[in-house]
C-alpha cells in the first residue's frame, strides 16, 4: 500500500543547524491519511527530511498516530549517517542509505494499517507527542525541527471541527478549550491542512477553518509556527 519512494535529492546541498538536527515528522493515519496518493506525498516529504538528517549527520524520528497520541507508533527512531573520506564521497552513498530507511519506514506502517484499524483523527494530540519528544531531549545542544503531516481536520475529541459553517471566534473558542503544552520557540511546520484523499476537496471554507484552526493551535503552544495547504516540505 505505501508503495515507493520519490527520486533523491542529488544535489544535497541542505542547509544544516550548527547544533546537531533533531527532525521529528509526525504522519497522520487516520481513516483518511490512509488514502494512497495522499499518503505517498506525505512519503515522499519524509523522504526529504531524511536527506536532510542524513546530509547534516543528525537524527530522525518518524511518528504515526491518529486519535489520541495514546495510539502513536514510532516507525523510525535512529542518526542517518554516510561513511566517506569526503563530502563527495558521502553524498554518492546517501541514497542508499535513506532508501534503507524508507523502506524501514514503510514497512512498519502496512504492519500498522494491517493491526490498527483506520480512526478519527485528532489535531490536538500532535501537539502532545512533540512536547513528550522535546522533554526527553536536549534542546541546549540540538536543533529540533518539526514537520506535521496531517489534514487538520479533527473529528475526535473536544478539539473536533467536523462541523459546516465553523466561525472565527467558534475556531477560537474550541482552541481555547484544549489543554496544550508550552513549546516555545519550538519551530513547528504543519504541512497538508485542508487537503484530504481522493479527488474531491473539501471547500474552501473549510480549508480556511481547519488552516485556522491548526494556525491558532500553534500558537498558542508559544512555538514557531509556519501553516501550509501543500504536502512537500521545503
Amino acid at each position: 500500500m505505501t508503495g515507493c519512494g520519490a527520486a533523491s535529492n542529488s544535489d544535497y546541498t541542505f542547509a544544516c543547524p550548527a547544533q546537531r538536527l533533531m527532525q521529528l515528522a509526525l504522519l497522520d493515519v487516520s481513516a483518511d491519511g490512509r488514502d494512497e496518493t495522499l499518503l505517498g506525498e506525505r512519503l515522499d516529504a519524509i523522504q526529504v527530511d531524511a536527506e536532510r538528517v542524513a546530509d547534516c549527520e543528525g537524527d530522525l524520528t518518524v511518528v504515526a498516530w491518529s486519535e489520541s497520541s495514546s495510539t502513536s507508533a514510532v516507525l523510525y527512531k535512529g542518526s542517518i549517517t554516510t561513511t566517506g573520506a569526503s563530502e563527495i564521497g558521502r553524498d554518492r552513498r546517501l541514497p542508499e542509505v535513506v532508501s534503507g530507511v524508507m523502506n524501514d519506514i514503510r514497512g512498519k506502517l502496512n504492519d500498522l494499517f494491517a493491526k490498527a484499524p483506520a480512526s478519527g483523527h485528532d489535531l490536538v494530540a500532535a501537539f502532545s507527542i512533540i512536547n513528550d519528544f522535546a522533554r526527553s531531549h536536549s534542546l541546549a545542544t540540538n536543533t529540533l525541527s518539526v514537520h506535521v503531516f496531517a489534514d487538520g481536520i479533527s473529528t475526535v475529541g473536544s478539539g473536533s471541527i467536523n462541523l459546516p459553517f465553523l466561525t472565527s471566534d467558534q475556531v477560537a473558542t474550541i482552541v481555547s478549550q484544549q489543554q496544550l503544552p508550552d513549546l516555545s520557540d519550538i519551530e513547528i511546520s504543519l504541512y497538508g491542512i485542508g487537503r484530504v484523499g481522493g479527488a474531491d476537496q473539501p471547500p474552501q471554507q473549510v480549508v480556511a477553518v481547519a488552516t485556522e484552526y491548526a494556525q491558532q493551535l500553534c500558537n498558542s503552544t508559544g512555538a514557531k509556527c509556519s501553516v501550509f495547504t501543500t504536502n512537500i516540505a521545503s
